[in-house]
């Protein structure tokens, strides 16, 4: 298909001028060198900037700086261990193919679960010629997924496959083969050696631009405690001031290649789960795991919101744990979020103080109390968002609902599902509004050219277009034509000459 062959052009592109461009920088960073005083015998000092002298030598340092390239590769290696270290031996990270010899193995009341999921992977696996060597499900309320494949090589690699067990639970299973095939995909193309190897310059970028810094800093410092120059000091401030803004412009610019690279591999990897599972099924499990992000998302605001009201700091990692066990796993609804979190939170702090000072509370009193609680915390909160209605920086409930498309308006029979026409209608509906979303929480993201993946709206459309191209074209033209007459007969109203 053109459309994904254009993806994989834009792919490689996008890739290579990033490469290309830190590959220029790495280049530039080896030759220049900044100093406080002339450096004795160089015939290369070309410049006095703001305080310091500003050298470049091309023919030196050269192996110096393919020695520490290769030592930031290392560096990139042993912190990717490090970090898969971290994330697989944690208490929830349960192995679940091939079970474990040793360390923590599931539960038995997760059977079924773990059953499901050893026949789901293996069967997409199959037809995606694949072989995982292992399976791992973990145990969190936030739907994600992911895959590890460091060596792509026949008979060396050892793909890894991680399900957390809440997209288990809120999909079904044609779309849980979905995410499977799209992580086999990401396996299939590479992905985590593409990244790695992406990853290495912009270390050493990051530890060069670091030691610039700290060059700068010290000169400051030296001319504040040591010659005690404060001219040269503000002067060596607004140098600092100069390159942090040379830098963070470089990085923002050659960083959009990275993360427009990146979010093509998402593209691709959906475009090879739609090919083994079908469009259709693939689109609803990503208007279901976004669901479910934007439910937990309104929940942690709530949460937040309720903790301040005690002039307390942001709920510890540990609390929002405790409240995301107690909120129903399965839950898809953002409004339902915002009605349960009082209620929620305040049986987590009656628990805590329980805990902490050996209190003991009868729980018919508990919910009393939170049942009285509840009615005047949602009204306060209803009157808070009131207040900040007017103030257009403010993005309350109703002013994100207008900014979004509610997907469940075409689910006509109420199956949590949309089926073929049902699909059509929403996908005419999203190109007539351009400009709105699928989600609240993707408004407050960040934009999209700053991110290395795509928004959920993006990929709908994406796949849409690819399996559904007469649709999609003809929807446009339906689209252009209504505008046009629109514009037309606005031309045509007569116009008032009193």
């Amino acid at each position: 298909m053109v459309s994904i062959r254009r993806i994989r052009v834009n792919r490689f592109l996008n890739a290579t001028i990033f490469f290309l461009l830190t590959l220029l920088q790495m280049i530039i960073v080896s030759w220049i060198s900044i100093s406080q005083v002339p450096e004795e015998g160089s015939e290369f000092t070309f410049a006095k900037i703001l305080g310091f002298y500003i050298s470049i030598n091309p023919f030196s340092e050269l192996a110096f700086t393919a020695v520490l390239v290769i030592l930031t590769g290392g560096l990139q290696i042993l912190l990717l261990a490090f970090l898969v270290n971290v994330v697989f031996s944690n208490k929830n990270m349960i192995q679940i193919y091939p079970l474990p010899k040793r360390g923590i193995a599931h539960l038995p009341e997760e059977e079924q679960l773990v059953n499901k999921t050893i026949n789901i992977v293996s069967k997409v696996a199959t037809r995606a010629k694949i072989k995982v060597k292992k399976i791992f499900v973990y145990r969190k309320s936030v739907p994600n997924a992911f895959s590890l494949d460091l060596i792509p090589i026949p008979f060396l690699r050892r793909p890894y496959i991680v399900l957390n067990t809440n997209v288990l639970e809120i999909l079904n299973d044609n779309e849980i083969e979905a995410v499977v095939a799209h992580e086999l995909a990401h396996v299939k193309h590479g992905d985590s050696l593409f990244r790695l190897i992406l990853s290495i310059p912009r270390l050493f970028l990051n530890l060069a631009y670091l030691f610039i810094y700290l060059q700068v800093l010290t000169g400051i410092q030296n001319a504040l405690f040591e010659n005690f120059r404060p001219i040269d000091a503000i002067e060596r401030t607004l140098f600092l001031g100069l390159i942090y803004l040379i830098i963070a412009i470089l990085t923002k610019f050659t960083v959009r290649f990275l993360y427009s690279a990146n979010r093509q591999a998402e593209f691709l990897s959906d475009y090879f789960a739609a090919q083994l599972v079908g469009s259709g099924i693939l689109i609803n499990s990503l208007i279901h795991l976004g669901q479910r992000s934007e439910t937990m998302q309104i929940l942690s605001h709530e949460i937040e919101w309720l903790n301040g009201l005690a002039g307390e700091k942001k709920p510890s990692a540990d609390f929002m744990r405790n409240i995301n066990h107690r909120f129903p796993r399965t839950q898809l609804n953002e409004d339902v979020a915002r009605e349960l979190a009082p209620r929620i939170f305040l049986e987590e702090k009656f628990y805590q103080l329980m805990t902490a000072y050996g209190l003991k509370i009868d729980k018919d009193y508990q919910d009393k109390l939170i049942m009285q609680a509840v009615p005047s915390l949602l009204e306060k909160r209803s009157k808070f968002f009131e207040t900040m209605h007017d103030n257009e920086e403010v993005l309350t409930p109703t002013k994100l609902k207008e900014k979004t498309i509610d997907w469940r308006i075409f689910d006509s029979d109420e199956s949590y599902y949309l089926d073929a026409e049902e699909l059509d209608n929403f996908i005419i509906t999203l190109l007539s509004h351009p400009q709105k979303m699928v989600f609240e929480n993707e408004i407050l993201q960040t934009s999209e050219k700053d991110s290395d993946h795509p928004n959920f709206r993006t990929r709908i459309l994406q796949i849409y277009k690819i399996f559904h191209p007469q649709n999609y074209s003809k929807i446009l033209d339906q689209i252009m034509t209504q505008k046009d007459s629109t514009v037309h007969s606005e031309s045509e109203k007569p116009t008032n000459t009193d």
